[in-house]
């Protein structure tokens, strides 16, 4: 089913074909293919290098609305329609809750940063007493011996469920191992574990007495998944090409 963002003039704006509350067909604001691209623009302002936008973010990451559309107008071209009302649309109508925008009209990314970012902001509660990370077999042998430390990111993510954390690690190996963290002992010790989303749990540091491989569950991917770990592997393999070449 298509999802592109819409208005309804009534309910305001949603993803898909007719508004979900009153089944009208609402104005469309952007389509699936400028959803893509916005995304990836913001994954790179919020998460990545936000100085090749000109743009700085404050030491938790936020950032004002009214001044990222400029810059992201300035960077491309085809998104000289952008408003505010587009971008802040978008990311209340995305369920994947990538990024997150306060009361005070300012947007940051809530989780994924390759740059220094504080997000003890975030909540604390409703942390389940188990969470999930998805690994090797090769590293569990040397998290069992020093723990889970931050790898590519500047935070652990953490999966509310086994199923979450399994399918978070097909998109980097083929058969990934799923451990369970101990969230009740860990906060015990004086790790705070943040709430990112309804599904993604941030922490500093897990010091192995914390860790154990969680029981095996077999999964069946749904085809949504399936399509969505090939997209990103194919992503993956044309930056490696393109690096090589």
């Amino acid at each position: 089913m298509k999802q592109d963002l819409m208005k309804c003039q009534e309910h305001g704006p949603y993803r898909g074909e007719k508004c979900p509350v009153c089944g009208v067909v609402g104005k469309r604001l952007m389509n699936e293919l400028e959803i893509e691209g916005l995304s990836r623009i913001l994954a790179g302002m919020l998460r990545h290098f936000p100085e090749n936008y000109g743009i700085r973010l404050n030491e938790h990451g936020w950032i004002k609305v009214y001044s990222l559309v400029p810059a992201i107008r300035a960077e491309k071209k085809n998104f000289s329609w952008l408003t505010p009302y587009h971008l802040e649309a978008m990311i209340k109508t995305d369920v994947k809750e990538r990024y997150a925008i306060n009361s005070q009209h300012e947007i940051r990314a809530t989780y994924g940063h390759t740059i220094p970012v504080e997000m003890d902001d975030l909540p604390t509660d409703g942390v389940p007493d188990k969470l999930y990370y998805q690994t090797t077999e090769e590293e569990y042998d040397f998290i069992k011996e020093t723990g889970i430390t931050p790898s590519d990111k500047t935070w652990i993510h953490l999966s509310k469920t086994y199923r979450q954390a399994y399918v978070s690690g097909l998109f980097h190996v083929d058969n990934p191992a799923v451990l369970e963290v101990d969230t009740v002992q860990l906060i015990s010790s004086g790790r705070p574990v943040y709430r990112a989303t309804s599904d993604i749990f941030l922490v500093k540091e897990i010091p192995p007495e914390f860790v154990a491989k969680a029981p095996e569950e077999h999964i069946d991917l749904t085809e949504e998944e399936k399509t969505e770990v090939e997209e990103v592997k194919e992503r993956r393999e044309r930056k490696l090409r393109k690096f090589e070449n």
